[in-house]
């Protein structure tokens, strides 16, 4: 009787572990998944930002200025996903879902080029500027949705 009562305490003991260390992990992908999913939007926000400044207003400066932009946060971007156990082919796949909804969204006419600065400036340069505000918005959010 002892014996099985041991068994059963440890048990519980290692089952709370494994719950632990499974809610702590459905926490990590979601924040990891949210924030790569954001970093991929600033990512094609940046892009196609450098692509409309090339066709209405060729600044070198400013053109590379969003490239650079772009570049840097579609690298976090796929860091972020890997964090969150994303495929290749699943980041790829969300990367050409948000190019044709935000090209989609300016009717893929740059003079519609506001649609995407009121949507994406301010997220994209808060991304930039203060990332470990957003990476704090998306803990919170865990925290709430994985008590």
């Amino acid at each position: 009787m002892k014996k099985l009562l041991a068994t059963m305490v440890l048990g519980l003991l290692f089952s709370g572990n494994v719950s632990a260390e499974t809610l702590e992990k459905k926490r990590g992908n979601y924040i990891y998944n949210n924030l790569s999913f954001e970093y991929n939007e600033c990512q094609h926000y940046f892009m196609i930002m450098s692509e409309a400044i090339r066709t209405n207003n060729p600044d070198p400066k400013l053109i590379k200025n969003y490239v650079d932009n772009s570049k840097l946060v579609g690298d976090i971007a796929f860091m972020y996903g890997e964090d969150a156990n994303m495929s290749l082919d699943g980041m790829i796949a969300r990367s050409k879902q948000i190019s044709d909804k935000m090209l989609k969204s300016l009717s893929n006419n740059f003079a519609n080029i506001a649609v995407l600065q009121v949507k994406y400036a301010d997220l994209c340069k808060g991304l930039i500027e203060s990332p470990e505000l957003r990476n704090q918005y998306w803990i919170n959010k865990a925290n709430k949705k994985y008590p």
